[in-house]
């Protein structure tokens, strides 16, 4: 069986600021809409899902309970799923007490950079937001001047132990062996698949990309990906998702020896 690791913002799921008409609610949040996906997306990867030798599993940054809030499509939940940046896995919707315990160890020796990470944010006249330590795993929080808060935490904190990013206004303090690739590899290693076909948009997941045998990204996350079987798309005309997909399940016939299509 050949693993199907894939981000879900902006790679296969849109904000319901850039949705078009026909899109489909994907996310709910107090009765707001809040994220989408195109038709031809949702109906492509129904059919991936469906495959006996495909194991779609999304590799999310979002919390536990951000990713629940996500229906791909009705009366489905993915059998894996990897969210906190691959610290916890839910097995069929439920948190697999095993993989978060070695997390754990695995982030221990980052927990003091860290905390003190959270001390330099608790002084930053530029954060915006609450701190948040989401899911045991790493900090969050947003700030009115990213360049100046980065430039704190980068400026004090040991970066052997510790990555910091952005993304618009949210900052990101995360263990340095917290990383979607290593999550993809905990995957292998666990349930032994046979091949990795990687999907994401920005560099949070740069580190899965680099490691699959098919690879797909943004044309605009080229330069990053150093990939030999990287695959970028160009968005002006077509979403990601669509792209993305499509070319999955067209290569599906000879990566796994049955057309998904003739499903």
């Amino acid at each position: 069986m050949k693993l199907f690791a894939s981000d879900l913002d902006k790679t296969l799921i849109h904000s319901y600021k850039t949705a078009q008409p026909g899109d489909i609610c994907v996310e709910l949040k107090d009765g707001k809409k809040l994220s989408y996906m195109t038709h031809e997306a949702q109906k492509t990867l129904r059919n991936i899902c469906s495959h006996p030798d495909i194991a779609f599993t999304p590799v999310t940054t979002r919390s536990t309970e951000q990713y629940e809030r996500i229906h791909l499509f009705d009366n489905y939940v993915p059998h894996l799923a990897a969210a906190a940046n691959g610290g916890v896995l839910l097995i069929d919707g439920e948190s697999d007490k095993e993989w978060y315990a070695q997390s754990q160890q695995l982030i221990r020796n980052s927990l003091p950079v860290m905390d003190e990470g959270m001390r330099i944010l608790e002084k930053d006249p530029d954060v915006s937001f609450e701190i948040r330590i989401v899911d045991g795993m790493f900090v969050f929080t947003k700030s009115g001047n990213t360049d100046a808060t980065k430039k704190r935490l980068s400026d004090a904190l040991d970066k052997s132990q510790v990555m910091i990013y952005n993304i618009g206004e949210k900052i990101y303090i995360f263990p340095a062996v917290l990383t979607k690739g290593r999550a993809v590899e905990r995957l292998v290693q666990r349930f032994g698949f046979t091949g990795v076909i990687c999907a994401g948009d920005s560099e949070f997941d740069i580190s899965m990309l680099e490691i699959a045998d098919i690879a797909y990204y943004p044309l605009g996350l080229a330069e990053y990906v150093s990939s030999k079987n990287g695959i970028g798309f160009d968005e002006t005309h077509r979403r990601f998702a669509d792209s993305l997909l499509e070319d999955f399940e067209k290569r599906c016939y000879d990566e796994v020896g049955r057309c998904i299509k003739d499903k």
